[in-house]
């Protein structure tokens, strides 16, 4: 069994699991159906005691104790995840009883459990979240807490809720949905800093935790933004006078607080790893790129840059691309003339540095050759010739070398090999500078090959936008979307969960120059590389 602390996921190894609760006073549970901005598709997607079945959820209370069994393969398609919530009824907190534990099993087997402490004036948690990834199932705890009790709880989440002077006495609520104090105090108690310790021998890999990191911190601020949603429309009704004033100021000091807590938590998470990191997913001005030594096998991934956000100043997360890579990557143009070629050559710099020598090299395609990537020939011959495939390819020979790259590419489609590339590595990392005129040229059919049947096949493309824009054509559009799409300077990404917005700032190399000469540390790992793979004399 899984022992969660707030935050954390782990896989499910179950298609049928049963979450339920214990605390030392008897409490509600009940479980909603959200989409990825966490928010209800209909009322219908509250399952409680009084509404006990939704597809794929069921409530029951045999033996005296509520639970929520989940048949996950029955949960629809439009439905991200199912939260499963805890709440008291009358004036009790969360805050004066011992903390609630829920707890997951499958076949009566526990598979995990979540004791959510640092709980205070809060009515009502949502305990765990059950949530596809991947076509997987995955379970995290979260211990989000309202003081409002389930009816703050569900209306944050898209339900609508009986107006105030509908409802029952708070004192006496109505059964499976009880209203709000009058008064509530705001907010949960924060949790304890803990200083950051090295990571346990069991815990994720790096790349995971970045990207498990990222992910809760998309869901913590659309959970965020969803609260004040509510908030909002909350002050509208109390602008009009059909609400009292002052739980908007509550409710927006309650969010905030839950996000601040949740941001803070993540921060330790990357602390307590980022001591420990490899040069290929270290800013380049880490210490780890002072004792840099070739790699005995191939890294995990290799650091973009780092995602920000306004409604998290604090927390900067690394963004990882996993090697291999599995899909093109394609660099747009930055707000500088320039910039765009400094990202690509840092990004090829990480990918030398993520490989063991003999095994990478590049092939570097500039068919107008005025990118100012001439510097590639500057390379004494035999490096040259075994890491850049001759140096950059211009003019007639950039058509030569893309159609040498797509016959290597087919042959080993069908399982064959080249003869010819014995001489050079084994997998080709295919750099297409001013990829807006590569696509617009006779030449474009093959490139959107390459792009689609290459990373497969151990030759991943690098498109890079830099002096002519891409063009709206069909081909165009197919290649960027086979790609993994780059902002060269600060610029929007999404996440691939809620659909959060997050600026991306690359991770450059600070004497790139434009990509008009050879960066000091490109020039070196690419030596080491060479100088380890020389016949023996050489």
């Amino acid at each position: 069994m899984t022992a969660l602390t707030r935050g954390a996921n782990a896989p499910l190894p179950a298609r049928r699991v049963t979450a339920t609760a214990s605390c030392a006073v008897p409490v509600d549970v009940s479980a909603l159906l959200v989409g990825t901005d966490l928010r209800v598709r209909s009322d219908a997607d509250l399952v409680f005691f009084n509404a006990p079945e939704a597809p794929g959820v069921r409530w029951a209370d045999a033996g005296g104790g509520q639970r929520v069994e989940l048949d996950l393969d029955a949960v629809p398609a439009d439905a991200a995840a199912v939260l499963i919530a805890v709440s008291l009824t009358g004036a009790t907190t969360f805050g004066t009883v011992p903390p609630p534990e829920l707890r997951l099993t499958a076949g009566g087997e526990p598979v995990a459990e979540f004791t959510v402490a640092g709980l205070g004036p809060e009515k009502a948690i949502i305990g765990l979240e059950i949530y596809r990834r991947d076509g997987r199932w995955k379970v995290r705890a979260v211990g989000q807490g309202y003081p409002g009790g389930l009816a703050e709880l569900v209306e944050a989440h898209g339900i609508e809720v009986d107006d105030e002077g509908d409802r029952a006495d708070p004192a006496d609520p109505a059964p499976g949905m009880p209203a709000p104090p009058v008064a509530p105090a705001v907010g949960a108690a924060p949790r304890e800093h803990v200083p950051p310790s090295p990571p346990p021998a069991s815990e994720v890999g790096y790349v995971e935790r970045c990207w498990l990191v990222w992910e809760d911190a998309s869901r913590s601020l659309a959970a965020f933004l969803s609260s004040t949603e509510h908030a909002l429309t909350l002050r509208n009704e109390e602008i009009a006078g059909r609400q009292p004033r002052g739980r908007f100021e509550q409710l927006m000091a309650a969010a905030d607080q839950r996000l601040r807590s949740d941001a803070a938590q993540l921060r330790e998470e990357l602390a307590r790893v980022e001591p420990h990191i490899t040069p290929e997913a270290a800013p380049f001005d880490a210490p780890a790129w002072l004792t840099w030594q070739p790699r005995t096998d191939l890294a995990e991934g290799m650091l973009l840059g780092r995602l920000s956000t306004a409604e998290l100043p604090d927390l900067r997360v690394p963004l990882i691309l996993r090697l291999p890579w599995r899909r093109g990557v394609w660099v747009s143009r930055g707000t500088m003339p320039g910039d765009s070629a400094a990202y690509a050559w840092s990004l090829a710099t990480r990918f030398l540095a993520a490989v063991p020598p003999g095994v990478a090299g590049l092939e570097v395609i500039d068919a107008a050759g005025l990118s100012g990537a001439g510097w590639l020939h500057g390379f004494d011959p035999s490096t040259s010739a075994r890491l850049l495939g001759g140096g950059v390819a211009t003019g007639p020979a950039a058509a030569e070398r893309l159609r040498r790259l797509l016959d290597l590419v087919d042959l080993r489609r069908i399982g064959g090999d080249d003869d010819r590339s014995s001489a050079g590595p084994p997998i080709r990392l295919v750099v297409v500078l001013d990829a807006g005129a590569a696509l617009a040229g006779e030449e474009a059919h093959q490139i959107l090959r390459l792009v689609e049947d290459g990373p497969l096949v151990g030759v991943p493309v690098l498109l890079v936008e830099t002096d002519t824009p891409t063009g709206d054509s069909v081909r165009a559009m197919r290649v960027q979307q086979s790609c993994n799409d780059l902002p060269s300077s600060a610029g929007s990404i999404g996440d691939s969960w809620v659909g959060a917005e997050w600026t991306l700032t690359p991770e450059v190399l600070p004497d790139a120059a434009g990509g008009t000469r050879a960066p000091a540390l490109f020039s070196h790992v690419l030596g080491t590389h060479a100088r380890a793979i020389a016949p023996h004399g050489q």
